[in-house]
């Protein structure tokens, strides 16, 4: 296969997609990326002054280190578009959408870059319905291009919390008393630490980790990313659960009490199982991302569950399930949406009630019908991840695949990161590392060469 060079084709899809990757903040997720070179105050300031001319906003953030810098931009944006905003202070992801979705105002905004490191950050916006969609994004990206911005005034913006007290109440409400439970309960060292009181109320033993107000560690070595140390925890204080965030609490990894990781694919399992079960899974079907493992697929239909397979992302399950009227979807990396009680992922709200699950008398464990075949999934940093749609690459990834008697190849631009993700699935493992390894090995010896 000869080296990328530049002029090299792309498909018309990737040219639409790397269209958006090049002309706008916003990525798959809100605009994320390096604070400073990425995301910088000016962008937060642009934002908030676009936002402004829409209606009242409602605005929380993380822990990060970056985010109070980052609110007072924001804000400050708002101000002079004559705009008006709360400001909630120290929040996760999932309860500020409740707290919006309670309020009336127009867009919530959340300061946060999820599971990234923590000298990364972003802005996450929220309508009624959940995160913008790609034509919203792409109007707002206009509109903050023509607001006339000079400096920041960084002073320390009001805060009032108390509409966080709803998304409590309600916490409480679909969980209930968990006496008697012991949890092991990681925070990833993020915006989880404002929840820290919610199970302890509810009567839960809690074993924290990754539990800082400070979030210089966000994500480092710990959380929904970093599964090991709550394996080794859970089996320490001999927990009847463990459960991890990630940096904003809309991801969700378990360990079971025998100490096997439940990613997002087989929590999905048990909670369709246990849905169809108890006839509340909506037409038998759950909206999964092309990233689902196939073995999970099979498993799911196996039991009568119809997986409706959707683009990678949180927003594009919520919007499968929205136009297919569902009430469960998700993917493998943790963003479990549990439609009934909100329209999001929770990390938090899932792992209460995994445990309401265990206080009813039903054991949460490694389901011994579900199948799992073998990935090997590869993150590779690069200049320009749009290599990821350059025919070259795709040609090579198709030669991989038809070496495959039975799986899966994908390769795609992360939405958030320049990285290029790499995925092989066969039920040979070794086979799945060499052709990931091979893929990965072949982005290397060109990347460096090429430009779109």
């Amino acid at each position: 296969m000869p080296p990328l060079r530049q002029g090299d084709t792309v498909t018309p899809k990737a040219k639409r997609i790397l269209y958006r990757m090049k002309t706008s903040h916003f990525g798959t997720d809100g605009i994320r990326g390096i604070y400073g070179k990425e995301v910088t105050d000016e962008t937060a300031y642009r934002l908030g002054a676009t936002l402004a001319k829409r209606g009242r906003l409602l605005l929380a953030r993380d822990n990060r280190l970056s985010s109070p810098r980052l609110a007072s931009a924001f804000l400050g944006g708002v101000r002079a578009a004559g705009g008006e905003a709360s400001y909630l202070g120290l929040s996760t992801t999932p309860a500020l959408f409740y707290a919006f979705t309670h309020s009336d105002t127009e867009n919530g905004v959340m300061i946060t870059a999820s599971h990234n490191p923590p000298d990364h950050n972003g802005l996450k916006v929220f309508d009624k319905e959940g995160k913008l969609g790609k034509e919203a994004c792409l109007a707002i990206e206009e509109e903050m291009q023509r607001i006339s911005f000079s400096s920041v005034s960084y002073e320390k913006p009001e805060e009032d919390p108390s509409p966080l007290d709803m998304y409590r109440a309600f916490f409480r409400r679909a969980v209930g008393r968990l006496d008697g439970l012991k949890v092991a309960f990681d925070y990833a060292g993020g915006a989880g630490y404002a929840f820290r009181d919610l199970l302890p109320s509810l009567g839960a033993e809690v074993f924290p980790l990754g539990l800082s107000e400070r979030g210089d560690g966000i994500n480092v070595g710990c959380g929904a990313l970093f599964p090991e140390a709550l394996r080794k925890e859970t089996l320490r204080v001999k927990a009847d659960l463990g459960v991890a965030l990630d940096g904003d609490g809309d991801r969700v990894l378990v360990v079971t009490k025998e100490g096997d990781l439940l990613d997002g694919d087989a929590l999905l399992y048990l909670l369709a199982r246990k849905m169809k079960k108890e006839k509340r899974l909506v037409k038998d079907k759950v909206a999964l991302t092309v990233m689902t493992n196939s073995g999970v697929l099979k498993s799911l239909t196996e039991i009568g569950v119809t997986p409706v397979l959707c683009n990678v992302g949180d927003s594009a399950v919520t919007a499968a399930m929205r136009s297919e009227k569902l009430n469960l979807g998700g993917e493998q990396s943790g963003h479990i949406v549990l439609g009934d009680l909100m329209m999001t992922g929770d990390g938090l709200l899932v792992g209460g009630m995994l445990l309401k699950m265990l206080r009813e008398g039903e054991p949460v464990l490694r389901p011994k019908e579900l199948t799992v075949f073998p990935q090997c999934r590869l993150d590779l940093r690069v200049t320009d991840k749009s290599i990821a749609y350059a025919e070259a690459t795709q040609a090579f990834a198709a030669k991989i695949k038809a070496r495959l008697p039975q799986g899966r190849i994908l390769v795609r631009a992360s939405g958030t990161e320049n990285v290029v993700r790499i995925m092989a699935e066969c039920p040979d493992a070794r086979l799945a590392e060499r052709c990931a390894g091979e893929i990965r090995d072949f982005l290397l010896s060109t990347e460096k060469n090429f430009s779109s």
